[in-house]
């Protein structure tokens, strides 16, 4: 199978394979403290006819230090033989400038298998991203990086994004987290995603 037709088959039959959401700013949660959350994710192609996508993502992150948090979220879900699967993936986040504008940089991985008509299906993600400003207001710069594959072939696909997003968080305690991000697909039309999160602090 080409790679360009295995990406666009899994980018358009599998919307739980990625993750999309960010749901965080350039603010780290203070050590030992934990967050978890629930995130709506949705939108589409800016170019007509050209499809939408929407999942939703469950999230946590915790404090590891004063400037570092480390969290897990799961996207999806693809229900699989009555089971819920998603990509997994884990992320860290380290606060570069500590006074404001705040600065963070921060990475996560991500993995997702599904087992379709005696046929393996995998992902592998990368997500580098870039954030700065306040933790009520902010903006981030990210990227997708995606490695597609299947079992019976030996040809492997990838696809890139590159990301601008504004986002916010409402409240302390119990946190929404709105967000807007226009998507730039190297090679496609560009690609507006909304989200909400929302989340509390343990």
């Amino acid at each position: 199978m080409r790679p360009t037709l295995l990406t666009a088959i899994l980018g358009w039959l599998l919307p739980g394979c990625i993750s999309l959401g960010a749901f965080q700013g350039p603010d780290v949660l203070p050590e030992g403290k934990t967050e978890v959350g629930v995130g709506i994710v949705g939108g589409g192609s800016l170019e007509e006819g050209g499809g939408g996508v929407g999942m939703f993502e469950l999230y946590g992150r915790r404090g590891m230090t004063p400037r570092l948090e480390l969290g897990a979220r799961t996207t999806g879900f693809l229900a699989t033989e009555g089971i819920a699967t998603g990509a997994i993936m884990v992320e860290g986040k380290y606060q570069l400038v500590t006074t404001r504008p705040l600065v963070s940089a921060g990475m996560g991985v991500s993995f997702y298998a599904l087992e379709v008509d005696d046929d393996s299906f995998y992902t592998i993600g990368l997500y580098p991203a870039l954030w700065i400003g306040s933790p009520n207001l902010f903006a981030g710069v990210r990227m997708i990086v995606v490695t597609m594959g299947a079992e019976n072939s030996d040809e492997v696909g990838t696809g890139s994004l590159v990301g601008l997003t504004i986002g916010g968080r409402l409240g302390d305690r119990v946190p929404f987290r709105p967000e807007l991000t226009l998507f730039a697909p190297l090679g496609g039309p560009p690609l507006l995603v909304g989200g909400l999160g929302i989340a509390v602090r343990l």
